[in-house]
């Protein structure tokens, strides 16, 4: 692949920016430059260079080949390897280590989703036991108070009849001790 132009700088973007950097300036100059809305003369061709450029660095193959070739021909001003220098091995190592750099950051930004993904899930998880504890809470107080109040009914029902009884055999006691005391003779009182 021989680039024409640094399609970085069509998209106004840094060579090392993420696909959704890149997505989203490509879409910021569309709107800016498409000649449905922008009416200068050169809008149709500076629309052709930016889908051109946003084709080539929206494809990870295609971006890789013209970081390469970028790097061979000296296009950029960004790189510190001297347009005419001749070292393939470098261009390797420059770009393998650049790879390098954003599968690390891919590989950062993987693990914090997943550390925020699972704070969440904590999160979830503790408010969801925290309910069922709270709802279990709730039904033993209540089968406790309803425990209570079937023991203070059955005591009172045992009360009252204790007293129930005992007012019996104080009425008995007392008209015992009311009837007419009847003397038995002995025979040798006669």
């Amino acid at each position: 692949m021989k680039p024409k132009e640094d399609y970085y700088k069509v998209l106004q973007v840094d060579p090392s920016a993420e696909p959704e950097v890149i997505t989203a300036a490509y879409r910021r100059l569309a709107f800016k430059y498409h000649p449905d809305t922008n009416k200068s003369p050169d809008a149709e061709a500076r629309m052709r260079r930016i889908n051109e450029a946003y084709e080539v660095l929206s494809n990870p193959v295609q971006r890789a080949a013209f970081d390469r070739a970028r790097q061979g021909l000296g296009i950029g001003a960004d790189h510190s390897r001297p347009a005419n220098s001749n070292t393939p091995s470098s261009d390797l190592k420059e770009y393998d280590l650049r790879e390098a750099e954003l599968e690390r950051n891919r590989a950062i930004r993987t693990a914090e989703d997943a550390y925020r993904q699972a704070i969440r899930n904590a999160d979830i998880e503790r408010d969801r036991a925290l309910r069922e504890a709270e709802i279990e809470y709730n039904r033993a107080r209540r089968n406790i108070e309803e425990a209570w109040k079937r023991a203070r009914r059955d005591a009172d029902i045992e009360r009252d009849r204790l007293i129930k009884e005992a007012e019996e055999k104080f009425g008995r006691a007392k008209r015992t001790s009311q009837a007419p005391v009847r003397r038995t003779w002995t025979p040798s009182e006669l």
